[in-house]
């Protein structure tokens, strides 16, 4: 008898940790630019946040050391015969008791330029749950802690949620990323 396995539709998340030299000036920058973000998120709106919680998604602040540490992720998969793009990008900003609901950043009608969204964490507050889309999976559900540094890239069709229930501000930023064979 011979026994085997296959696994089947699994999911990937690529997870990369900058370091704090690296990550400081990012930091540095949204928290300066922290009430224009705000902002334009109350012009608007809040976009699918449930309790205090401030996003620029509909219009993004422009963040130069994030595309730095972006720019860095792209070397590296371009250095692996990728070619990588990253199609925007948006800040969040979360307090106590504050979720952003259960979301996707794909549309498998509309065709899009990205494949991956991703999650960088600013701070270790709250943390992403991921869910599963395939019902006969032993984990139907998997919760990332936020550290800072940790940036998350994940399928852009797999759904998940913000949340923080911790005192605290929570700072994330998402984007929307193209990575494809050369």
């Amino acid at each position: 008898m011979i026994l085997d396995n296959l696994n089947i539709f699994s999911t990937q998340l690529k997870i990369f940790e900058f370091q704090n030299s690296e990550i400081q000036p990012l930091i540095n920058e949204i928290i300066e630019k922290k009430s224009k973000i705000k902002q334009v998120s109350k012009f608007f709106s809040n976009y699918g946040g449930i309790g205090k919680y401030y996003s620029d998604y509909r219009n993004p602040v422009k963040l130069h050391e994030y595309e730095k540490l972006i720019f860095m992720v792209g070397n590296l998969f371009s250095n692996q015969g990728k070619h990588f793009e990253m199609i925007n990008y948006w800040s969040a900003f979360y307090y106590e008791n504050s979720i952003h609901n259960t979301h996707l950043h794909g549309n498998s009608i509309i065709k899009e330029n990205h494949n991956y969204s991703s999650v960088l964490y600013l701070t270790d507050n709250g943390g992403t749950t991921f869910f599963s889309s395939n019902s006969t999976t032993e984990e139907l559900e998997v919760f990332v802690k936020s550290k800072v540094g940790k940036l998350v890239l994940f399928p852009k069709m797999l759904l998940h949620n913000g949340l923080h229930n911790e005192k605290g501000e929570r700072i994330i930023i998402s984007s929307n990323i193209g990575i494809y064979d050369a």
